[in-house]
């Protein structure tokens, strides 16, 4: 499952979304993905098919 998602913006807050495969800040709208139980953000939908191309084979899923 995937879709854009719209990132909450407060000024109260701090508030920083990054793009899980390549680190960029995501001001506004991002690439939501639930991959295997884990929820990912990426800042298009090509970061996700890198991400499950070349990240995932490469170095394996990330244990927090």
């Amino acid at each position: 499952m995937s879709e854009w998602r719209v990132a909450e913006i407060s000024y109260l807050r701090t508030y920083r979304l990054t793009c899980d495969l390549c680190g960029q800040l995501v001001p506004g709208r991002y690439w939501w993905v639930e991959i295997e139980g884990q929820e990912h953000r990426f800042c298009n939908p090509d970061h996700e098919r890198l991400y499950h191309s070349y990240w995932l084979p490469l170095y394996g899923e990330a244990t927090a």
